[in-house]
């Protein structure tokens, strides 16, 4: 079956980062071989993140080669904030990295009010204002990114966790407050945003007012708005498949799995990363 005739599997490379086995890598050669692994193991493509390894780069031009040989495909790039110094740096080598690696996705993973100087009261909370002014401050780092990318055909999206679902002065949420140029939900974050339903998450999902263009899925305990559970596929309650079809109705080339904690069933990135290849193989029809 061709992946025009499915939605393509691809999986973030932060699991190898949380599960420890990034730690292992010592050569190009170990990335190179760890991509095989997921190759072999049915993955279509992975989402990178970082390409540093005990102290050095990888090659990017290197892992390009190899993945087409492999017959991976990037499906995106998160990028991280760090500081406002080098910004504008930051965001050019992202994007250069994106048309490296031949994809047109270039995601700001995530952000938190902290990361501008702006501090919560005693009880870890936020007034309206600051969420505001956060909102402003990210849609900033956003312009950056779009104006790094003019002329490579690189998109902007944003990723989501859960403070994405606090609200500023006009009762809005700060998700609906920012303005990349498409976003990549995270299905078990915004549910934990909410009040902790994957039904609540995918009704939220499917009436975005904006574009939709990749997905994240994790595995966790369906009804709970703690973020403690995540898990692998199939160790947890959430209805896989129906985050999968609704992937179908919005036509999406993608769902990416991300496990932020493969730890908490003892096992590494890799070994969450081939058990959840498995069930999707056994229990996911990715057929659109």
């Amino acid at each position: 079956m061709k992946s025009g005739d499915r939605i393509r599997l691809g999986i973030q490379m932060f699991n190898f980062f949380a599960g420890g086995d990034w730690e292992q890598i010592k050569t190009q050669d170990d990335a190179e071989q760890l991509l095989s692994k997921l190759a072999e193991a049915g993955y279509d493509g992975v989402e990178w993140l970082n390409f540093s390894f005990q102290g050095k780069d990888l090659d990017i031009s290197g892992l390009k080669q190899k993945m087409d040989e492999l017959g991976l495909q990037t499906c995106s790039l998160h990028f991280h904030y760090n500081n406002a110094e080098t910004l504008e740096e930051d965001c050019r080598t992202a994007a250069e990295r994106c048309v490296l690696l031949g994809t047109d996705k270039l995601i700001f993973a995530f952000s938190l009010p902290t990361m501008f100087g702006i501090d919560p009261d005693e009880k870890g909370n936020y007034t309206p204002q600051q969420i505001d002014e956060w909102a402003s401050q990210t849609d900033h780092v956003l312009s950056v990114l779009k104006d790094a990318c003019k002329g490579s055909g690189v998109k902007v999206l944003y990723h989501n966790h859960n403070t994405e679902f606090l609200k500023g002065t006009g009762g809005r949420f700060f998700l609906d407050m920012i303005h990349p140029e498409g976003l990549e939900p995270d299905v078990y974050w915004i549910s934990k945003g909410l009040d902790g339903k994957v039904s609540s998450a995918l009704d939220y999902i499917r009436n975005y007012d904006g574009n939709i263009m990749l997905l994240h899925m994790k595995d966790g305990m369906d009804g709970s708005v703690h973020t403690g559970e995540m898990c692998g596929w199939g160790k947890g309650t959430y209805p896989l498949q129906k985050i999968v079809d609704c992937a179908k109705e919005l036509d999406l080339p993608w769902v990416v799995l991300e496990n932020d904690a493969p730890n908490n069933f003892g096992t590494s990135g890799l070994e969450d990363a081939l058990e959840c290849a498995e069930y999707a193989a056994e229990h996911i029809n990715l057929r659109k």
